[in-house]
């Protein structure tokens, strides 16, 4: 018990230290992430005192994108592996910005943990995302630790080097949680992104690799630490309940902490089918934009919502959805304006008890 309570202690030193000082632990898996000079031209092209900074941007944030299993299977045998983004990548390609939850690792390497669902994508699907111009991706998920730390770190640095940027997952607890901070022709993003859903264990720790578990307090703490370093705070969770039409009233409850502590949005994932949108304060927030590439089988997942997202003046002026379709070859597509597509309606204020999942 003495043991346990002095690791407690040193792993909220550590986390103070971050929020104080904003120290961060530097490793091969874990590069210096503060405001710095420019690694991928697309994302981080510094305003020049002869060009004017761009007023105007555009953001495009998609649902789970898995790309392991039957998806996996159909891109090797076509030897495809941008296959699903086909139908959808020139809508994709007209934004300065493209965000996804990446569902479990993408790695060769790791010890299958046989979850009930195990995920890993073969390590080619990143040529896909490159292709299609996904630039940052949230590893903080239930599937990211499937195969275990080693396909983790593996996913963490291949994403790295193909100029694709992780968020919410690293080498400890301290990378895990720091802001992933991205310059796009001027504006300066905060992506912080978090998992509730089981397996615990998957939490990266001080000295274990993991994911972000979504502690509400440390969450706060973490986009009050963000909030000066950025123009825009974007929060992902990874929660709520599969198969729910609506969140819980714990989500709503912290959703809405998160924006009063300085979160411009909240973009969130798991279960499997679109949430109502809500907006707070003038401030949006997607329960879960449903799926955008998966396999599975109930009907209902095989629709999904993308939001463009119009930022001017580094503030965000429109949030669009737009219907997602996926078709029998796993293809993400925009759904005909005939479509039944999902009502973008307004969060209850006081949702319901959750519904239980398949």
């Amino acid at each position: 018990m003495r043991m346990k309570f002095r690791k407690q202690c040193l792993r909220m030193s550590i986390l103070a230290t971050m929020a104080v000082g904003g120290w961060c632990v530097l490793s091969p898996l874990t590069p210096p992430q503060v405001p710095a000079p420019p690694q991928t031209p697309s994302l981080e092209t510094a305003a020049t005192p002869s060009v004017p900074e761009r007023r105007e941007y555009t953001l495009l944030f998609t649902g789970d994108v898995m790309l392991s299993r039957a998806v996996g299977s159909r891109m090797e045998k076509q030897k495809d592996w941008s296959l699903p983004f086909h139908l959808i990548a020139d809508t994709l390609r007209d934004a300065d910005l493209r965000y996804c939850n990446l569902e479990g690792p993408v790695s060769d390497r790791g010890r299958n943990l046989h979850h009930l669902y195990s995920f890993r994508a073969d390590p080619r699907a990143i040529e896909g995302l490159k292709a299609t111009g996904f630039n940052v991706v949230s590893q903080a998920n239930n599937h990211a630790y499937d195969w275990g730390p080693e396909a983790l770190l593996d996913s963490l640095e291949r994403l790295r080097a193909a100029g694709i940027r992780p968020v919410g997952a690293g080498q400890n607890i301290l990378a895990a949680h720091y802001p992933l901070l991205v310059n796009v022709g001027g504006l300066r993003i905060a992506f912080l992104a978090y998992v509730d859903i089981d397996p615990k264990e998957a939490a990266a720790d001080v000295n274990r690799p993991g994911v972000a578990w979504l502690d509400p307090a440390q969450a706060l703490a973490d986009i009050r630490f963000a909030r000066p370093l950025a123009d825009l705070v974007i929060v992902c969770p990874h929660w709520g309940v599969e198969y729910a039409l609506k969140p819980t009233r714990d989500q709503v409850e912290l959703a809405h902490q998160m924006i009063d502590a300085g979160a411009d949005m909240i973009v969130g994932s798991h279960p499997h089918v679109v949430q109502p949108l809500e907006n707070y304060h003038d401030h949006w927030i997607a329960y879960s934009l449903g799926n955008f590439v998966f396999d599975q089988q109930n009907a209902a997942t095989h629709r999904g919502l993308m939001l463009r997202v119009r930022v001017r003046d580094k503030q965000i002026s429109e949030v669009l959805p737009l219907a997602i379709r996926i078709n029998s070859s796993f293809q993400a597509e925009l759904a005909p304006a005939d479509h039944r597509s999902p009502r973008p309606v307004l969060a209850e204020k006081s949702p319901g008890s959750p519904h239980p999942g398949e």
